[in-house]
This record gives C-alpha cells, sequence and structure tokens, in this order.
C-alpha cells in the first residue's frame, strides 16, 4: 500500500509540476512509512493535503509542512494525538477537516487554539459532537473559527457554490443582506475562508 501511495504523489506533481495539491484516498494505510515521509519532503510548497478513508490511526510520519493552509482527514482513525501533531507542525492551517475520525472530548480540541488562522473546521461524526453544547463550545473555544461542521456560528447552514459561480455566495449565502450589502462590501466579504470540504456535502 505505501508503493500505492508513493505512486499517486509522483502521479500528481508529475501533473502540477509544482506540487500544491494533493489527495490521497482509499488507500488502506494505519501510518505513513519513512519511504512516504521521504516522498512528501520533495514537495515543501504543498498548500492543500487530503487523506481521506485510509484508515490513518497516526499522523506520525507526516513532514512538518509551513506552506499547508487545508488539511483533510476525513475517514481515518485518529485520536487526540492527532491533534496534537496538527497544533505542532502546521500552523498556518486555515481549514481543517476530521471528519469520521475518533475524537471524543472538547478537552481533545483545545489544541487547537495555537492554529491561529484557522478558520473553518470540521469535526462531523466525531463523539464529541454528542457532548451538550457541542457547536457554541467549539466557538468559544476558537474564536477565529468561522466554520463548523458546514455551518456559521448562528448555527445556519453554509451553501457550497460552484467553483466557476461561487464568489458571490460565499459564507452565510441564504442571509437577507447579502442582497444589499455585498455589493458595497463585496471585497472584504472575499477574504472569508471559501468552505472547503471533500468527500461530504
Amino acid at each position: 500500500m505505501a508503493e500505492l501511495f508513493i505512486n499517486q504523489i509522483n502521479k500528481q506533481a508529475e501533473e502540477q509540476g509544482q506540487l500544491e495539491e494533493l489527495d490521497i484516498s482509499e488507500i488502506r494505510i494505519e501510518q505513513l512509512t519513512p519511504e512516504i515521509t521521504e516522498n512528501l519532503k520533495k514537495h515543501p510548497k504543498l498548500q492543500s493535503l487530503a487523506i481521506t478513508g485510509c484508515g490513518l490511526k497516526t499522523l506520525e510520519g507526516l513532514p512538518k509542512m509551513d506552506s499547508l493552509e487545508v488539511l483533510i482527514l476525513e475517514g481515518n482513525s485518529l485520536d487526540f494525538k492527532a491533534l496534537n501533531y496538527i497544533s505542532e507542525n502546521f500552523k498556518k492551517l486555515v481549514c481543517l477537516s476530521l471528519a469520521d475520525n475518533q475524537i471524543k472530548s472538547f478537552e481533545e480540541l483545545r489544541v487547537l487554539s495555537n492554529l491561529p488562522q484557522l478558520q473553518q473546521l470540521d469535526l462531523s461524526d466525531n463523539k464529541v459532537e454528542q457532548q451538550t453544547g457541542y457547536h457554541q463550545k467549539i466557538f468559544q473555544m476558537l474564536p477565529n473559527l468561522q466554520v463548523l461542521d458546514n455551518k456559521n456560528q448562528e448555527g445556519e447552514e453554509i451553501e457550497y457554490s460552484d467553483e466557476e459561480g461561487g464568489d458571490q455566495d460565499g459564507i452565510g449565502s441564504d442571509s437577507e443582506f447579502n442582497e444589499n450589502e455585498e455589493d458595497d462590501d463585496e471585497e472584504s466579504e472575499d477574504e472569508s475562508p471559501k468552505p472547503q470540504k471533500k468527500t461530504k456535502k
């Protein structure tokens, strides 16, 4: 399986020239091997990394990436140790998805406060979302957060727009003010993070 993983890295690197986005899915591997680590180190400009449905139990071996802004780790078996690893090694994250993993408590999530640029977080299908006051407490814990599990702080669903025509919709596109005020504030609105989602809508 490690060979398949490495082949995907090389294939996507060839397609892009300089690898900035890497998407690995459904390659069953519980831990990254030294060979995978060395291959990932060859791509320091990586901005978006998705490793989904691979059964990962640890992030050990995932090299520190100073340019990484989007990290999608849905459908694995990652626990609080992965949260610690992320907070120590990927300081510039804007979007993080850990949907369908093994995150259980608020206390485990406190380390994410070490990610000052984090604006979008997905923890759906983790045990922690069953905790009382889950939505409100996560926003209190992470004051810079704008989107949690595809909902804004008021609990409104975020609409995902098509890449070509979605700049005007953005976050909270159902809100009434969009019709009247968005034209005036369009430039500042564009700075908000655009929802990123790999496997779920």
